[in-house]
């Protein structure tokens, strides 16, 4: 649990988490920017609109980013740290030491758009926790997950089916990515009824596989959005976020 934030998160990666969920007394508003933001522009609006609404800068709990195109690993790795800077300064990030490691609560996706992306990273969303007097659930949303294994190798040796991009690739693909998707939501106390917004990623025709890998499992109660942007590294053809009882503002 991040109890500075009001929200507790699975541990994942140094620079994110695999998602969040509000604790009791809390509620999730996911603010959308009504154009994107380059990046440290973005955190200025965030800083900015959380002071505004009283609320500290360790509220924040997710965002969605939006890159120009893939990266490859080592570009990953650099861009990652430069990201968990501001992190570190709002006091959610703890500087890695060569005794200990440690992971951002933050929840993120990052994809790239294949038509109307940004020249530099931007921001698309984010979302933050406010106090509630409400009993009902305070709303939980999952990290984009891709269709890579868990790991320290380099990408190419973890993506599932790496360069398949035919039905039975794609197909493999997909049902990683809902198995990961299950596993986050079971481990966070939900389950594919509490989706209320269900995000794919991936500029390569999963449509026809949807209804196989989704629908007859029961997993889109609330039907999927899907962006048609790819994954941000080089390799990955198939990513997926899920969001829940979530309110939504623009600003």
């Amino acid at each position: 649990m991040f109890k500075e934030g009001g929200y507790r998160y699975l541990p994942s990666v140094f620079q994110y988490s695999a998602g969040i969920a509000a604790e009791p007394g809390f509620q999730l508003i996911q603010a959308r920017f009504k154009s994107l933001l380059p990046m440290n522009e973005a955190f200025i609006c965030i800083a900015n609109h959380l002071k505004k609404i009283g609320r500290p800068l360790t509220a924040f709990a997710h965002c969605e980013l939006r890159s120009p195109k893939q990266f490859d690993d080592q570009g990953f790795i650099d861009f990652n740290r430069k990201y968990v800077n501001t992190l570190e300064q709002w006091g959610i990030y703890q500087a890695e030491s060569k005794e200990h490691s440690f992971i951002s609560p933050v929840a993120r996706t990052n994809v790239c758009p294949e038509y109307f992306g940004p020249t530099e990273v931007a921001m698309y969303s984010f979302a933050y926790t406010v106090p509630t007097s409400s009993k009902s659930p305070g709303g939980f949303i999952l990290s984009g997950g891709g269709d890579a294994r868990s790991g320290s190798e380099p990408y190419r040796d973890r993506i599932i089916a790496y360069g398949d991009t035919s039905n039975s690739g794609l197909k493999l693909k997909m049902e990683f990515v809902s198995n990961e998707m299950t596993k986050r939501l079971k481990s966070l106390g939900f389950d594919w009824s509490d989706v209320t917004s269900a995000q794919a990623y991936s500029v390569h025709n999963i449509g026809g596989l949807v209804e196989e890998v989704f629908a007859k499992q029961g997993y889109l109660h609330s039907g999927l959005n899907w962006h048609f942007a790819r994954p941000p590294v080089a390799g990955l053809d198939f990513e997926m976020d899920l969001r829940g009882f979530v309110d939504q503002i623009f600003i």
